[in-house]
């Protein structure tokens, strides 16, 4: 199998889905998987990574970073997502970074340029959001955040949350976060804390 240098790995489990992404820094993504595994993260993690690297035609830990999604989210999906990304980074000495997994959900649902409100169910009629922009250059993955992450009920939504202007923005919900984000922002060096609100 092919070693390729400037390779990131991105993980995120903070959701019911499971996301994995492999990112080149020059040829953008190189493979991706995500499913609805509801709670069965951890038993499925290790193998689908090995998966994704056989897919990528790459030998595992031919990676130079690794972004995890450290939520808002899932307690137990953000603590198996941050415990594997160590484990493997202290295993092939690469750096492991966080990335927002809103920002992630943002990716997968907004346009290149389009503006827009991430958003992850919190349980009791609450919601997990932060508006995020794309960039105009589709091959770009690391989003600008415009507001911070936040707690509010769902009925926020309606409100001045998902209103710029005269204009409505689009609503990202019920999606796996794209990896490719995390992926990509291993390079960034975030700090690997999770995120819970």
């Amino acid at each position: 199998m092919e070693r390729v240098n400037r390779i990131h790995l991105g993980i995120d489990s903070a959701t019911r889905y499971l996301a994995l992404a492999l990112w080149h820094d020059e040829r953008g993504l190189l493979a991706e998987y995500a499913e609805d595994l509801g709670r069965d993260h951890a038993s499925r993690i290790v193998p689908e990574l090995q998966r994704l690297f056989e897919r990528a035609r790459l030998e595992p830990g031919a990676v130079d970073g690794i972004g995890v999604g450290v939520g808002p989210g899932s307690y137990t999906g953000v603590r198996v997502g941050m415990a594997t990304a160590r484990g493997l980074g202290r295993a092939w000495g690469v750096p492991v970074a966080g990335a927002s997994t809103l920002a992630g959900i943002a990716l997968r649902g907004l346009a290149p340029g389009e503006r827009g409100v991430a958003v992850l169910d919190a349980r009791r009629g609450n919601v997990y959001a932060a508006r995020f922009l794309r960039p105009r250059d589709p091959t770009k993955y690391r989003l600008t955040p415009l507001d911070e992450p936040r707690k509010v009920p769902r009925e926020a939504l309606a409100g001045d949350l998902a209103v710029e202007g005269d204009a409505r923005l689009r609503v990202v919900e019920g999606v796996p976060p794209d990896a490719a984000h995390a992926a990509a922002a291993a390079a960034d060096g975030a700090p690997l804390e999770a995120l819970y609100l």
